[in-house]
């Protein structure tokens, strides 16, 4: 008994098979219904290096998340860029953002020149793809930390762009902090 209910199970296997290789052939030859099918989003490529050439800068990226107070972590070397991994991707659509010290009490930090960059000068970020992305640096700004512009910086049109934030401003001895934050805003390159 037990050899025929393997045998009905082989041979209903062996028919949903052939069903099926029957459907795909079908198919193939342009029968069935048609289904419409979306193409997945395609996601940018995580970003690996940053580059600017103006500063003599090039540098490996590291991956920064929000903190539990919501605020975006910073590298814990100063001499470390970090990129905002849980917003945008350069080159996709969006702003990305790209973290930095301006100096420790060792010294200057990794972005301690932003400030100085000029409208025109490039920004480079190669992504793990291999891939290079370039953008243009549109102006830089400074704003009190008390009156961030977090929607300016942290939302945007469709477009890809690339947000360069750092430390700025007068630094309060109290607080061990600066008052204010520096951001380059730079557009894709076309």
């Amino acid at each position: 008994m037990l050899q025929a209910v393997a045998l009905l199970a082989l041979f209903g296997v062996q028919g949903s098979v052939l069903a099926g290789v029957r459907a795909d052939r079908a198919a193939e030859l342009g029968a069935g219904p048609v289904v419409p099918v979306s193409a997945p989003e395609r996601r940018a490529s995580p970003p690996v290096r940053l580059g600017i050439p103006a500063l003599g800068l090039q540098t490996r990226l590291i991956g920064l998340r929000k903190a539990p107070d919501g605020r975006l972590q910073v590298p814990e070397d100063p001499q470390r860029v970090g990129w905002y991994s849980q917003g945008v991707a350069p080159g996709a659509a969006g702003p990305a953002v790209l973290v930095g010290h301006v100096d420790s009490y060792r010294g200057p930090g990794v972005f301690a020149k932003i400030k100085g960059m000029v409208a025109g000068e490039e920004i480079r970020v190669r992504r793990a793809d291999g891939t290079l992305v370039v953008f243009e640096v549109q102006s830089v700004r400074q704003y009190s930390k008390r009156d961030f512009p977090t929607a300016k910086v942290y939302v945007a049109d469709s477009r890809p762009t690339l947000r360069l934030i750092t430390c700025g401003g007068e630094f309060d001895r109290t607080a061990k902090s600066y008052r204010s934050n520096v951001v380059v805003f730079a557009v894709l390159k076309a």
